[in-house]
C-alpha cells in the first residue's frame, strides 16, 4: 500500500477552515487498501459543521459515543457515525452516508463532500474502514442519536492543534490493558484513540499538521 500522493502544502499551526480541508484534500489521492481476507468492510462520517463565528474560523468535528452493548466491540468508545458496508450498499461512501441517518438522523447529500481519506486496517478488529469527509452549515444543530448512540458533541477542530493533548494513554481494550495513542478532550469524555484518532490525525496531516504523540 502506497501512502495518499498529495503536493506540498503550507502547514498552519493557528486554524484549520473548510476552504483549506476541501482544498487539501482536493489535491491528494486516497490509498485504497485491498480487502484482506476474512475481514469486513466498514465505512465511516467525519462530519464538519461551519463555525458559528464565520468562514475564517475552525470548524466543528462530530463525533459519538457509543452505547455499551456486548456484541458491539467499540461499545462506550468514541467514534464518529459508521459502520459496516451492506449489501445493499452501492459504495462505501453510500453506507457512511445510510449509517449517518440510521444512528445520528442527519442526512447528508453530495454538496456536503469535501474528500475522501485513506482506508485504514483496524488493528483490534478484521475489518477495513473508508473515510469520508462532510462539511455542513452551523444551522445544522439537529442531531438525534439512536440505540447505538450514547451521546454526541461538537470538537472545535482547532482543539487538535494543542500538543499536548496527544499522549499515550492506558485504554482498556474488552479487558486486556494496554498504552496506546490518544487524545485529551475532557475529564467526563473517553480519550479519542484507535481508528478514529488515526482518521482525525491523517486529516490534519492532509493540511500539512503533524503533532507527535507525547509519551507520558
Amino acid at each position: 500500500m502506497t501512502p495518499s500522493i498529495c503536493k506540498q502544502i503550507k502547514p498552519s499551526t493557528e486554524r484549520l477552515t473548510v476552504a483549506q480541508i476541501k482544498r487539501a484534500l482536493q489535491q491528494c489521492t486516497p490509498a485504497m487498501l485491498e480487502s484482506a481476507p476474512q475481514h469486513r468492510d466498514a465505512a465511516v462520517a467525519l462530519i464538519l459543521r461551519d463555525s458559528a463565528f464565520g468562514a475564517q474560523h475552525s470548524p466543528q468535528l462530530l463525533l459519538i459515543q457509543r452505547a455499551k452493548h456486548p456484541n458491539d466491540p467499540w461499545s462506550g468508545n468514541l467514534s464518529f457515525p459508521g459502520g459496516k458496508i451492506d449489501p445493499e450498499d452501492s459504495c462505501a461512501y453510500a453506507a457512511a452516508v445510510r449509517e449517518t441517518l440510521e444512528e445520528v438522523d442527519m442526512r447528508l447529500n453530495p454538496e456536503h463532500f469535501l474528500g475522501q481519506l485513506d482506508d485504514i486496517y483496524a488493528a483490534r478488529v478484521r475489518v477495513r474502514v473508508s473515510g469520508f469527509v462532510f462539511n455542513v452549515p452551523a444551522s445544522y444543530t439537529w442531531v438525534q442519536g439512536n440505540y447505538e448512540v450514547q451521546r454526541h458533541f461538537w470538537v472545535p477542530l482547532s482543539h487538535f492543534l494543542f500538543p499536548q493533548h496527544h499522549a499515550m494513554r492506558c485504554i482498556d481494550w474488552h479487558g486486556d490493558k494496554s498504552a496506546v495513542p490518544s487524545f485529551f478532550i475532557d475529564p467526563d469524555t473517553p480519550p479519542l484513540w484507535g481508528l478514529t484518532y488515526r482518521f482525525v490525525r491523517q486529516l490534519l496531516r492532509h493540511c500539512g499538521i503533524n503533532l507527535k504523540v507525547a509519551c507520558n
